[in-house]
């Protein structure tokens, strides 16, 4: 056997691999031939062995070979391990190669590119990669952020096959490799932003601005990119202590014991609501509903009129014993934390109250919620994860050594703030402490977080980005240790992508590879 007799050849060469069997049959069944050394009843068998039963031709062969010594069952196998070892892959129209491919991991396509020249070839098919790019996107998070992010997003529906996507996939994979690198090693860059503004209290960001709230009554609104200052919003007559924008409008509380709803495009104040009588804590909006919550010890819920877009009333929430420190709610439940030790949680359609969840030794700072799972934070010095279903704390985090004043998670991570200045990462299942960022000279008051940052607030007056999203050094090594996992090399970032075995069609749109066994008529 040569060193390609495990690859797919030309199809002539495996038309006559398949006719080989079927061949010798038909001579043996024609009349006159012969088989040399084999004797009259051997020959008589094997012409009517065909016609047969399934049943009958797999009982005469287990007989067959019980009856074998060991030399001659070695002597079978070698003849079957040929017909055995035949690529099943090389039978299959190219499509269907895709679609069996573009299920595998990541790990599993780079080995599969390595098997032989034939499935090689359909790896170097670009429009592949451009389908599991896609297939990536919409499995997983952090894909469709990247290709957000990266700019792939629109170009994705395109069908130029000048876009080189087996480039682009190996791209995404050193970015996403690069960023659990850099969380699994807490090796952020930091970058500050001194805000002037006596301490922020409160802060939101998306991907090109960061709002914040801060103690000298102004909203303040930065840029991602350059972090100079775009606008002030000022009216509050007292600390911005909470806010939230869309893409339309900015709600803060204050101090001053208002909620003012601002418009976002001219920063002009649209509403007031002054129904709280002391410092209005946290608030959240979603869709027509806002809820906010105060140091009066009420969580107050406010639906918005569909002609005006302005807030009204219409419930009052008052079974808190202390300052209800903050507040969030979905389409099922609102939820609320307060000095007074315990997370009450209420049915957002009704406002009544379902349950309380009691375990902090302290009054509870601060809470995120998102479907089953509840995180707190206390001045007892301690972060808890709660089953809501079950009523039950699952994990009691343990290492800040003053009080906890935010925290968030997502799958991966639960991350808090404290006044001790620190910001802790801990694993979201087990609780275990990965990392401790230090930066802030001050308490931690606010901090948000996504696949490539955190931005925290602090009472020192600044805002400090940990960027654990280092592509801005491209690494070519990076791209070749990623490259090798695929088998093929990439054209560099710098030169044009190396052509696309393609064919023109007459309409002068690009057709796919042809496949080098698309021309056997097989039934599968």
């Amino acid at each position: 056997m040569d060193s390609d007799g495990d690859e797919c050849g030309g199809a002539a060469e495996d038309e006559v691999m398949l006719r080989t069997d079927e061949d010798a049959v038909e001579n043996i069944s024609r009349p006159g031939s012969s088989v040399p050394n084999l004797p009259p009843a051997a020959i008589e068998v094997l012409a009517t062995f065909p016609a047969w039963s399934l049943a009958t031709r797999t009982e005469y062969l287990a007989m067959l070979v019980n009856s074998m010594t060991l030399g001659d069952q070695v002597s079978l196998a070698r003849v079957l391990e040929p017909h055995l070892r035949r690529d099943f892959f090389c039978m299959l129209p190219e499509e269907l190669c895709w679609n069996i491919l573009s299920s595998l991991d990541d790990r599993s396509l780079g080995r599969a590119a390595q098997v032989n020249r034939s499935w090689n070839m359909v790896l170097s098919n670009d429009f592949f990669w451009k389908r599991v790019i896609s297939l990536r996107r919409a499995e997983f998070t952090s894909w469709s952020t990247l290709c957000s992010t990266r700019e792939y997003e629109l170009s994705l529906s395109a069908d130029s096959p000048q876009i080189p996507w087996r480039h682009k996939f190996v791209l995404l994979k050193r970015d996403i490799m690069r960023l659990n690198e850099n969380w699994t090693h807490g090796v952020p860059e930091k970058r500050t932003i001194l805000c002037n503004g006596n301490g922020i209290y409160c802060l939101q960001y998306d991907w090109q601005k960061i709002v914040t709230g801060s103690r000298d009554n102004a909203i303040k609104i930065w840029d991602m990119r350059t972090h100079d200052g775009v606008r002030e919003l000022r009216g509050h007559d007292g600390s911005v202590l909470c806010l939230q924008f869309d893409d339309k409008k900015v709600i803060s509380g204050s101090s001053d014991a208002t909620v003012r709803v601002w418009d976002l495009a001219t920063g002009n104040c649209m509403q007031i609501l002054d129904q709280h009588t002391q410092s209005v804590l946290h608030l959240r909006f979603l869709g027509d509903t806002l809820v906010t919550c105060s140091k009066d010890k009420t969580v107050m819920i406010w639906k918005s009129d569909p002609r005006t877009g302005l807030y009204d009333l219409v419930n009052v929430l008052r079974e808190h014993r202390a300052a209800v420190n903050v507040v969030e709610f979905d389409e099922k439940y609102i939820v609320s934390a307060s000095g007074d030790r315990t997370i009450r949680i209420w049915d957002t359609q009704t406002a009544a109250p379902i349950t309380q969840l009691k375990g902090h030794l302290r009054g509870i700072a601060c809470l995120q919620y998102q479907a089953n799972t509840i995180v707190t934070g206390s001045s007892d010095l301690s972060v808890r994860k709660w089953n809501i279903a079950k009523e039950t704390c699952e994990l009691k985090l343990e290492g800040h050594t003053e009080l906890v004043r935010c925290v968030r998670f997502n799958e991966r991570f639960i991350i808090s703030g404290s006044y001790d200045k620190s910001i802790r990462i801990w694993d979201f299942d087990d609780g275990r402490a990965l990392h401790t960022l230090l930066g802030h000279e001050n308490r931690v008051f606010r901090l948000q977080f996504d696949m490539f940052k955190i931005i925290s607030s602090s009472q020192d007056d600044k805002i400090r980005i940990w960027d654990f999203d280092t592509r801005r050094d491209e690494r070519d090594s990076d791209v070749v240790r990623v490259e090798r996992m695929f088998g093929q090399p990439t054209p560099s970032p710098t030169s044009a992508p190396a052509p696309l075995a393609l064919s023109a069609s007459p309409s002068g749109e690009s057709e796919m590879l042809t496949h080098p066994m698309r021309r056997l008529h097989i039934n599968l």
